[in-house]
């Protein structure tokens, strides 16, 4: 077959992307921002106390373990060979669904304007059906079940993290409806 009806037989909105210089250009991009946030965090109140290591500390602490660990990533991804790609099982290629994509993106940042205003509890639970309901029906051969197990899994998701970051953390969340403090 040629490439022309190859081409032909993907779907409208898919794009074949290769696999090695997606990494690398991935990668690149994680490490641009690691050492952005490295920079921001020179912005950090300095410590108070002598001996104490200040608000920075575990900020820098998490970012120098990102670097090298997305440094080792591209160093592995530029050093090895095409062919040992390919002889390891590995794709030289996947495909994005890029409206998909955008879609997604499109979502995460209107949860994020809408979260204060509509409530932390409406927002997660109507972002996490809205990911897992489409995918589910889709790959289910009963769509109306799968719904159900989208809509309490979404369920399952708010409370776990109002549990967890609210309750138990204690991070101010912003609830609508929720009690914001729960004493055990």
């Amino acid at each position: 077959m040629s490439d022309q009806t190859d081409r032909e037989k993907l779907p409208r909105f898919e794009l074949i992307l290769p696999m090695k210089a997606s990494v690398v250009a991935a990668t690149v991009m994680i490490l641009g921002w690691f050492l952005f946030m490295l920079y921001e965090t020179t912005n950090m109140t300095p410590p108070i106390l002598p001996g104490y290591p200040g608000d920075s500390f575990f900020p820098r602490l998490v970012l120098l373990f990102g670097l090298i660990c997305a440094a080792t990533i591209l160093i592995k991804a530029i050093l090895t060979p095409r062919g040992a790609q390919l002889a390891a099982g590995e794709a030289p290629s996947y495909s994005l669904h890029w409206v998909e994509f955008l879609i997604v993106c499109a979502l995460v940042i209107g949860y994020g304007l809408l979260l204060v205003p509509v409530g932390f509890e409406i927002m997660t639970f109507v972002l996490m059906l809205t990911l897992l309901g489409p995918r589910m029906a889709a790959l289910s051969d009963h769509p109306a079940r799968s719904l159900g197990y989208a809509f309490a899994l979404s369920l399952a998701t708010t409370l776990f993290t109002y549990v967890g970051f609210g309750l138990l953390l204690r991070i101010p969340l912003p609830l609508l409806f929720l009690p914001r403090y729960i004493h055990f």
